[in-house]
Formats: C-alpha cells, structure tokens, sequence
C-alpha cells in the first residue's frame, strides 16, 4: 500500500500540534468561564463568620456595616457566629469553606496575637487566608474604677510606679489585644500589675464597676455609656492620636512613652485562593461601604474611626501587627495553652 498519501496528514507533529491547539483553546473557555463568573460576583448569599460573641465591638461594626454591604452587592449577607477559642474556631471554620468569596471572616488583630501565643496553632493566617480590607480603627482608653485615688494620666502612671504588683487590671480575654496594650504599658514603666483574663468584655467592665479589679483597657464603644453617666474614669488613650470624641484625654506617645501606639482593627479576609477578580470586587465593595456617609456617621458615633483600606494595605498592616504584639508576647512571657 502506498502510504506517502497520508504523511503530513497524520504525522506526529501535525497530532502534537492539534492537541496544543486543543488544550490552547480549553484553557481560553476556561479562562472565558472565570472571567464571566468574577463579573457575576456576587450571585448568591454571602456568610460572614463573626467570631467574636454577640454584643461585643465586632458585632456592633457587623451590624452597621453588612446591611450597606449588602445592598451594594444585591445580595443577602447573614452573620454566623463562631465565638470562642480566642478567635480560632471561627478561623478554622473559614479555612475549612470553599474559596470562592461567598464565605468571609470578620477578624482583628487576635489573629496576629495568635501566632505567637499558641504553640501548636494549626495554621498560618499569613498563608493562609486573603486580606480582603480594614473596616475600623479602635483605641483603646484606660479606664478607673471610681475609688481609685487617680483623677489623670499623670496620677494613673506615679500611682501605677508605687504600687506596682498591688495594682489589678482586667482584659477581655487572655491575649487579648487590651491585655496585651496594658502589657506593653506596664513594660515601659517597668512595673508587673496583676492580669485577671475575663471570657469577654462585659463581665470585666462588671467588676471594675464593681471595684474587683483598679484598671482596664476598653474600646470607646463599650465604654461611653459608663464614661457618659459618670461611673468610670477615663485617663489616657493607647494610639498615637488623640480620639475625636474625648479630645482632651492625652495618648501615651504625649505622655513620653515614644512610639507607643496600639490600638484594636478590625477587617475582612477570606480563605486563601480567591481569583484576583473576586478578591477585588469583595474589596472594592467592602472600601465604598464603609466609605459611605452614613456608615461613617454611625461609626463615628459608636467610637470607632472608620479605616478602609486595599487588600495589599490590610495585608501590610496584619504583618506588621503581627511582628509588634509577638515582641510584645515574647517580652512578658505571655501564652494560650
């Protein structure tokens, strides 16, 4: 048979470069595909995992930012609770979620605390999750229960110095980010005040109204109502600028401790392996809400200062968050079991 009719036709190479073409021409129908589902986005219900339990400042930023979020996307945003384990069930339950963007995270800064507290943590939140942006900027006041002979924040420090072990403070929670602010401050002014860890907010402002313990840190959200009615006094305030709402209160960088600045974030993230189109779009939506008007006013009203921010920005400030608390971990011996 005469088989020089067919060279050419069915060679090798003509078969290689047929099924090039093939895979060529699959991977743009693929690509076609992701590209119409990332302008689809969002087309169904978003979850946003709180981890925090509800009625704390978390909650109260969730609740004035998704409605707005969720009239910008068309789509329903529910909040789903996962409180406990200083943030890591919530966490674990976000990385367990398909990558998709239709399930997020509200998170803060105890995501970067928990590197360094927890030694066998099963995850790396810098690897593992995508920054998706900032939603809010929190400082942190110091607070006196009523009977404390301290009228300042001159008067909180010589106190402070004197009475050194004597003196009691709460926090949120063992790790927490007033915990480890008291910490940081008890460090420069080279004092060891005695910690009682409480299981949230609530019942540590309970006891210090009570006069169980002398000092706690406190977001000015949970703590306006008990400043405003006179019941407890506030003396300072933990970042680099003053606060708009109580401007005469000084910041500890006015105070002489340089470069002291720590305050509560709290923002947005995912499971790590959005596309490049979701991740913006969650982004861009998440920047213009809490940019809007309103969100701002309420937010604003409840103490916080709103902070949008880029993915690279969230991202950026996580990291550098995470390098300041783990020195600060790291200096007072502090850890979760």
């Amino acid at each position: 048979m005469n088989l020089s009719r067919f060279k050419g036709q069915y060679s090798s190479t003509s078969l290689f470069t047929r099924v090039n073409l093939f895979a060529f021409l699959l991977l743009i129908g693929l690509g076609f595909i992701n590209t119409v589902h990332a302008e689809d986005f969002p087309n169904k219900s978003i979850r946003w995992i709180l981890p925090y339990p509800p009625g704390g400042g978390g909650d109260i930023v969730a609740r004035i930012v998704t409605p707005k979020l969720s009239l910008a996307a068309a789509q329903q945003i529910y909040v789903d609770y996962k409180p406990g384990g200083g943030t890591v069930i919530g966490t674990q339950t976000l990385l367990s979620s398909k990558a998709d963007g239709y399930t997020v995270m509200h998170t803060a800064e105890q995501m970067a605390a928990n590197s360094s507290l927890m030694k066998n943590l099963k995850y790396s939140a810098e690897k593992d999750v995508d920054f998706i942006g900032t939603m809010v900027k929190t400082p942190l006041v110091l607070l006196a229960k009523l009977d404390l002979p301290v009228s300042n924040a001159q008067e909180v420090i010589a106190y402070m110095k004197a009475e050194d072990k004597k003196v009691t403070y709460g926090s949120w929670g063992q790790g927490g980010m007033n915990h480890l602010t008291m910490e940081a401050f008890a460090a420069r002014l080279n004092v060891n005040p005695v910690h009682a860890p409480y299981a949230g907010a609530a019942p540590a402002i309970k006891d210090l109204l009570g006069g169980v313990i002398d000092l706690y840190f406190s977001d000015l959200a949970t703590a306006l109502p008990y400043i405003k009615d006179g019941k407890l006094k506030p003396l300072l305030v933990s970042s680099r600028t003053r606060i708009p709402l109580y401007p005469n209160l000084p910041t500890l960088q006015e105070l002489g401790f340089d470069g002291f600045d720590m305050y509560s974030y709290q923002g947005l993230v995912a499971p790590k392996g959005l596309s490049p189109e979701v991740l913006n779009k969650l982004s861009e939506l998440l920047r213009n809400t809490v940019n809007l008007p309103e969100v701002k006013s309420e937010l604003s009203a409840r103490g916080f200062i709103p902070a949008s921010s880029t993915a690279a920005e969230f991202r950026t400030q996580f990291l550098d968050s995470q390098t300041l608390l783990g020195n600060v971990i790291r200096q007072r011996n502090i850890s979760i079991e």
